[in-house]
């Protein structure tokens, strides 16, 4: 039994190492060799490719980086999986992305369940991560033990969807904040005050946010990498809120400003960087 994980990045790998030390076995697979390495020293079985020690998973976590990926493996699961098989799908993708891929495991009989994570890869390193479930009740109850070993906490948030639509308000929330902490300092700098006053200051005044706390110390010392959650990642982020944004006819004037200032990020900050990095659009006078 125990657990199979495709996608062993800085979220996959995360899972699996906090699995791990629960003591819960894990087989994963990733294209990735040094992932595979990763996995290996961490006490889990790597694997080479999709396989029938897919069927033998309690239970299946999806952590893939983009649509592609992500239906090349559902295909690839719906000829491997049993009926009954919970498989998570813990990505940012747009709502009609994640019911094709219900869809496609639907024909095998196993059971997806929409489970995106609100968090950093540094916040998923320490299992400090809320999980935002949605999709049969029954199943998820079934697999909510395994969850507690890689999560801070899970809502469950009923029907299938649900936790992606949650997802969406709470990344938009992640890049308003970012660009505010971002702003912030650039302004406090500005006035000539030292980054680390400025810092103390918004880390425990009422100008507070998890954001200012995870990213400040990054724009201040213009650490950006490794990255916790990369530029590519924001953008592709961002773009699935503002479709959704767009689908649903809904006023969001501080995102607009927001999706401007990452558009602006394009044109001069590595895509390997930190979601932080937006600061070098001030610190730079890209605007």
């Amino acid at each position: 039994m125990g657990v199979g994980i495709i996608g062993l990045g800085a979220m996959g790998g995360a899972y699996a190492r906090n699995l791990l030390a629960g003591g819960i076995s894990v087989s994963g697979f990733d294209p990735d060799p040094a992932a595979q390495e990763m996995l290996s020293k961490a006490g889990g079985t790597p694997q080479t490719s999709y396989g029938d020690w897919l069927g033998e998973c309690e239970l299946v976590i999806l952590s893939l980086a983009n649509i592609k990926i992500l239906a090349d493996a559902t295909q690839k699961l719906s000829g491997i999986l049993k009926p009954g098989q919970v498989v998570l799908e813990t990505g940012t993708f747009t709502l009609e992305t994640k019911q094709a891929a219900k869809k496609m495991l639907d024909s095998c009989g196993a059971i997806l369940l929409d489970c995106p994570v609100s968090g950093t890869g540094a916040q998923a390193a320490v299992a400090d991560l809320v999980m935002m479930a949605s999709g049969s009740e029954e199943a998820f109850t079934r697999i909510k033990p395994l969850l507690e070993h890689f999560t801070k906490s899970v809502l469950y948030a009923g029907p299938f969807g649900n936790g992606s639509k949650l997802k969406f308000v709470a990344n938009h929330a992640v890049y308003v904040h970012n660009c505010a902490a971002a702003e912030s300092l650039n302004y406090g700098i500005t006035l000539g005050l030292d980054p680390k006053m400025i810092f103390e200051l918004l880390s425990n005044g009422a100008g507070q946010s998890k954001m200012s706390d995870l990213r400040m110390p990054l724009m201040i010392d213009h650490a950006y990498e490794p990255a916790t959650a990369n530029m590519t990642i924001a953008y592709k982020d961002i773009s699935v809120i503002s479709e959704d944004i767009k689908s649903n006819n809904c006023s969001t004037p501080l995102f607009d400003v927001t999706q401007k200032l990452y558009d602006v990020a394009k044109k001069g900050v590595p895509i390997t960087y930190d979601t932080g990095a937006v600061y070098e659009v001030y610190k730079q006078k890209l605007v």
